[in-house]
């Protein structure tokens, strides 16, 4: 279960046809853990689903998109998306690290994946690795790596209390 309070982001990636791949993460403060709740592909041109799909998980939450994406974020922003205000710069080294953190958390137990996300878990049997590099065409990896590269851009639903007020709200008659 997602708490309110934990931050979330979403990652999208963009393949050379057109598809598209979302993956969302929240992250629970309290014990450093990710954890991915959902993830999906929209096929080309199914970007009016893909954003009524957004909107429902939450408008607020911020999409974090590689610079390739640019111009689908336009289109998503236009349409009442909350995209990142700049696209994420995958240089190798950052795309490694990434992959390095995203592996690291999930020896240790501080990355979890929802058990009912068997297309993700599909792609990840699948997913390899060659000489240390991260390999294209895995583009829920892609979305996911990019979600977490970006998870400083991580919101909260939850409006904070104001810390000014240092008494109990109550109606006065």
């Amino acid at each position: 279960m997602i708490e309110g309070t934990w931050k979330r982001v979403v990652g999208m990636h963009v393949q050379s046809d057109g598809d598209l791949s979302f993956c969302w993460l929240a992250l629970d403060k309290d014990t450093d853990t990710v954890h991915l709740y959902d993830a999906c592909k929209f096929s080309r041109g199914g970007y009016g689903g893909g954003c009524r799909g957004l909107k429902r998980s939450g408008r607020w939450i911020p999409i974090a998109y590689p610079v390739e994406a640019k111009e689908i974020a336009a289109q998503l922003l236009d349409r009442g998306c909350n995209t990142l205000p700049e696209p994420y710069k995958e240089a190798d080294a950052v795309r490694e690290m990434t992959a390095r953190d995203i592996q690291e958390r999930m020896r240790t137990g501080r990355f979890k994946v929802d058990k009912r996300l068997k297309d993700w878990q599909d792609e990840f049997k699948t997913f390899y690795r060659d000489d240390s590099q991260v390999p294209k065409g895995f583009p829920l990896m892609s979305a996911t790596r990019h979600a977490m590269a970006n998870l400083e851009w991580a919101r909260s639903n939850m409006k904070r209390r104001s810390s000014q007020n240092n008494y109990s709200r109550m109606a006065i008659v």
